[in-house]
């Protein structure tokens, strides 16, 4: 992890340590996975791999933290964001912390894994939407078969 900009996208670990510190991805598919000690695993993905991160962290005074980020790998000479826990290039597409933000991108996700289809192919603008409207408190569209359909339209006309 000692190149910033690496060809791979980006990079991140996943640490685990049983009530303190637990993150997991809640979908994606990592291009490479591996363990570096019984609490931390590494994990890259590929330029143009989107993926949620699950995050959970509790401190000694018993407060808890949950966040989920929605994130795309993006290839290492696009202009983007530097997110901290990631090495590598990255777009943010989503970033929520709290208990019922983080509740309703996960059951906006099982609304979308319902359907049949795949969250790491939704359209980018609809999680960047969904992180807006929860920021201010609008009602969330739901993401439906149409919509993808225009997406991936849109996307092979461009």
């Amino acid at each position: 992890m000692n190149d910033l900009r690496s060809p791979a996208g980006a990079q991140l670990d996943l640490v685990w340590i049983e009530t303190r510190i637990e993150q997991w991805l809640r979908f994606g598919y990592p291009e490479t996975s591996v363990r570096i000690d019984r609490h931390r695993r590494r994990v890259s993905f590929a330029a143009g791999d989107v993926f949620a991160l699950m995050r959970w962290l509790a401190s000694d005074t018993g407060a808890v933290t949950v966040s989920i980020d929605i994130v795309r790998a993006m290839p290492p000479d696009e202009p983007c964001a530097v997110l901290p826990w990631i090495t590598g290039a990255a777009d943010r597409l989503l970033r929520q912390t709290g208990d019922a933000p983080v509740r309703t991108v996960l059951d906006t996700i099982t609304r979308i894994e319902r359907q049949g289809l795949d969250p790491r192919a939704v359209c980018p603008d609809y999680w960047r939407d969904l992180d807006e409207r929860l920021r201010t408190s609008r009602p969330v569209p739901p993401y439906d078969r149409a919509r993808h359909e225009a997406w991936l339209w849109r996307r092979a006309a461009s």
